[in-house]
């Protein structure tokens, strides 16, 4: 009989076969191995779109064979809820005080792995309902969906549900024992080689639930090395709500988070799931923890490490959160459900309403996902915005570490709106602040004097350097704030927001306010009006009318000779930073001649020393032009090449020492 019975289970597995893998223990009874008739095993055939769809499903769909494993925990986990729904129904089952849990177990030496679950099993027409047609009336659109695709089966998933199947990518022979859970059920073994079809038959004396027992192929034989399947259900399953076993060890020992209340769960256990889910072994700074039903039903918890090692915008590869669905993964380090400027997270996204792949793996671009990503990102911006509130100091520790990706996130973003939000979260330094004190624009704004519509800001190197720049002077005379911009992301982070909450965001170089009118020293009258225009018109050829835009007098500031401005002066600077280097000289040329204009100071010594020196020596004042004119680049930010500087000084400093001989 037992050879009968098993005639198409290859030999070597009988063993493992009738030897229970459960934690809880249980006999086969005689009537099993008795040698009474019993039923001949009935022949199914496949049908010819079922074979198609597993040759799919084998060879096409999943791009890691280790999810064979997700899939079945998974169904086994599905088998195991169904059972507890039907206990909450108040319906009768089979020993129903039994522990509910999900096994695996390892045989070297027959080449095997097992999956068992004691859950709610099934009968002899569910079994060949579920497992004798794929996804049941949908195969045949499948196929035709398939061969429609080319072959390419990953983007057409969603309704599909094929996870027994991937077993066959492993297995030369799978085994299924099962017995379902409604009292005085029978028990049937299924067996195939996912090649010709499979047969069924009645077995006496197995438990509730079902077991399935793949024979590896010789070149998957890893899936019997303990510490590999270990590793892969602890990557793929480690949050199923019940406890897997691994040869009697249970694997998922870390429970699933946000699944509970937020005030039930301690700072230690957030600290363990961030290590897990992140590698390291510090704790994060700080721990966000939401559920929301609309647009989407998702439960999440996110975690902000507390530095950011090796920092390298274009490869976050080691960041970013995994997607799971009820509790098991889909996608680690998934790249769709954040932006980028959120990719420094470490956390879980769970929800019962994302599109899955026939493999849960190759996701598609969806509806869902976006909204996850749109919940996601607003959840953040408002929590982050919530502790800036609730503790300054810990945020700026968190902006001096993280802030570089608020500023892609400004850059990169097409809402305006969630540019303004974002714009919140921004920090500077401000010339009303002792230095090392961060301000918000908020604050800033909260504080400006009545009527004024602009945010001014400055960039600059250092603070020093900000407060001696020529563009500062006359809106610190005016009592103006004025915000220090430290590095040059700052600089195009505030022309790209260009306006924030009504306020131009306004450079200090562009700035249109008046110097304040002061008392007239002797010494510092101004230059007569027709003289200054005459100096105005040879300082322009003296420096060559290719080389800048235009040369006027004015009134912009006391204590420089000159100074520069430029429509748009962080497009200019960003411009000649790309510039590829064969090209950069002469696009230097190109925006001088275009957009720079060179301002003079007709009150300072130089220029009205400068207006006699142009009749007296006009060699040595076009020398004298030339450097003003670079003095007042540098002062911008525009130097091209400093070292052409050298020699032209050198020049002016051998007049100098000449006129004292």
């Amino acid at each position: 009989m037992t050879t009968r019975l098993y005639r198409r289970l290859p030999f070597r597995l009988l063993a493992q076969t009738l030897t229970p893998v459960s934690t809880r223990p249980y006999h086969l009874t005689s009537s099993l191995l008795s040698t009474d008739p019993q039923p001949s095993p009935q022949k199914h055939n496949f049908q010819a779109e079922t074979r198609q769809l597993l040759d799919i499903v084998a060879k096409s769909l999943y791009s890691e064979r280790e999810v064979f494993l997700r899939e079945l925990v998974s169904n086994a986990a599905d088998a195991l809820e169904k059972l507890r729904y039907t206990q909450l129904k108040g319906e009768e089952v089979d020993d129903p005080t039994a522990t509910l849990h999900v096994e695996c177990s390892l045989s070297e030496s027959l080449n095997s792995i097992t999956i068992e679950d004691n859950g709610i099993g099934m009968t002899r027409e569910e079994l060949i309902a579920n497992l004798g047609t794929i996804a049941r009336s949908g195969s045949k659109e499948f196929i035709k969906t398939a061969g429609d695709s080319g072959g390419d089966a990953s983007n057409i998933i969603g309704q599909f549900g094929v996870g027994f199947y991937s077993a066959f990518m492993v297995g030369a022979h799978v085994t299924v024992l099962t017995r379902s859970a409604k009292p005085g059920s029978t028990g049937y073994v299924w067996n195939s080689n996912g090649e010709d079809g499979y047969d069924i038959q009645e077995a006496a004396g197995l438990p509730r639930g079902t077991r399935i027992v793949i024979q590896l192929k010789d070149d998957a034989l890893e899936f019997v090395k303990k510490d590999r399947v270990r590793e892969v259900l602890r990557k793929h399953s480690n949050f199923v709500g019940y406890p897997i076993y691994l040869d009697g060890v249970q694997v998922n020992t870390i429970e699933p988070l946000w699944t509970r209340k937020p005030s039930d769960i301690p700072d230690e256990e957030h600290a363990e799931l961030y290590q897990s889910l992140s590698g390291r072994k510090d704790t994060p700074m700080y721990t966000m923890q939401f559920s929301v039903e609309t647009p989407v039903s998702i439960k999440c918890v996110l975690y902000v490490p507390r530095f950011m090692p090796q920092l390298d915008i274009s490869n976050l590869t080691n960041f970013g959160i995994s997607l799971y669905c009820k509790k098991v993964m889909v996608q680690a380090q998934s790249p769709k459900l954040l932006p980028e400027w959120l990719m420094f997270l470490h956390g879980v996204v769970d929800s019962e309403d994302i599109p899955l792949n026939l493999s849960r793996e190759l996701l598609q671009e969806s509806v869902v996902i976006s909204k996850i990503k749109s919940v996601i990102t607003g959840k953040m911006i408002s929590y982050l915005n919530r502790q800036a509130k609730r503790d300054p100091a810990k945020y700026e520790e968190f902006y001096r570490e993280f802030g570089r990706f608020l500023r892609i996130g400004i850059v990169t973003t097409e809402s305006q709106t969630e540019k303004e939000d974002l714009a919140k979260l921004l920090r500077f330094e401000s010339s009303k602040e002792e230095k090392g004190t961060l301000v918000s624009l908020d604050t800033y704004i909260a504080r400006a004097p009545e009527g004024q519509k602009q945010v001014y800001y400055l960039s600059a190197p250092s603070r020093d350097m900000a407060m001696e720049s020529p563009y500062y002077e006359t809106l610190a005379e005016n009592d103006l704030e004025v915000l220090f911009t430290y590095n040059k992301e700052d600089d195009v982070v505030l022309f790209k927001l260009e306006n924030y909450k009504d306020r131009k965001l306004c450079t200090a170089e562009a700035a249109n306010v008046k110097p304040v009118d002061k008392p007239v020293e002797p010494g510092q009258e101004k230059l007569e009006k027709q003289e200054g225009g005459r100096l105005a018109t040879w300082f322009r050829d003296a420096l060559g009318r290719e080389n800048v835009k235009e040369v006027k007098m004015s009134d912009r500031q006391h204590s420089q000779p000159a100074v520069v401005t430029v429509e748009n002066l962080t497009t200019l600077r960003r411009y000649l930073e790309m510039a590829p280097p064969e090209q950069k000289e002469a696009s230097y040329k190109y925006l001088l001649h275009n957009s720079v204009v060179l301002e003079l100071n007709p009150s300072h010594p130089i220029i009205k020393q400068l207006s006699t020196l142009r009749e007296s020596n006009p060699e040595v004042a076009a020398l004298v032009a030339a450097q003003l004119f670079d003095n007042a680049l540098m002062n911008a930010d525009l130097v091209h090449d400093p070292r052409r500087m050298v020699g032209r000084i050198n020049q002016i400093l051998k007049a100098v020492t000449d006129v004292k001989q």
